[in-house]
């Protein structure tokens, strides 16, 4: 079996339209094994100067098996990921960006090669964004371009050789639009993604 990790990025818990794209996706994942992670329920505050301090002295020290570094290292073992959450501000959530900045260990997940050009060390697979979007994004507007893809994308670069996918389904709020039949038409994505996931 393969190790699939569920990053449930959904503020809006059950009532979600992300959460049951996503778990539509999930459930038919085949060979795999759903490590589910509710990013809501950790509370997670951005680094500051001491988390900071904490950090370096501990991967200096090669410490890299302590709870300080136990989202990373769940993160590096997984086979893959499926990261969910709403498009937030042209981004993601807080809290996820918070959960990002604990991925990013010099020493564990990524090194430094001799020609000081970042190299991966997580084993992914894949890694699938899962979003849902009350608009439309438009990457040749700077107002609604989709920064979260790219930045989830070199994430997904910097931390492994893993191939990257982003399955949204968007203009779910746009008035006159049919938010249910836009949400099946994702679904049905979601589900031939899911036939070929780990090919």
């Amino acid at each position: 079996m393969k190790k699939v990790l569920f990053v449930n990025g959904c503020i809006r818990g059950a009532s979600s339209r992300t959460l049951r794209l996503a778990q539509r996706l999930i459930r038919q994942i085949p060979d795999a094994e759903i490590d589910v992670l509710a990013l809501p329920a950790l509370h997670l505050t951005p680094y500051d100067a001491k988390d900071i301090a904490e950090r370096d002295a501990l991967s200096a020290s090669g410490a890299f098996s302590l709870p300080f570094f136990a989202l990373a290292n769940q993160f590096k073992n997984a086979d893959a990921v499926v990261l969910a959450c709403p498009f937030w501000d042209l981004s993601v959530p807080s809290m996820v960006r918070n959960y990002l900045e604990c991925l990013c260990v010099t020493g564990l997940t990524f090194h430094y090669g001799s020609d000081n050009y970042p190299v991966g060390d997580c084993r992914l697979q894949r890694f699938v964004y899962v979003t849902t979007r009350g608009g439309i994004v438009d990457n040749t507007d700077p107002v609604l371009t989709d920064h979260a893809s790219a930045y989830l994308r070199s994430i997904c670069k910097l931390l492994s050789q893993g191939r990257f996918d982003t399955l949204a389904a968007e203009g779910l709020d746009i008035v006159g639009n049919d938010a249910e039949a836009l949400l099946c038409e994702a679904a049905a994505q979601a589900d031939q993604l899911a036939q070929h996931f780990w090919e």
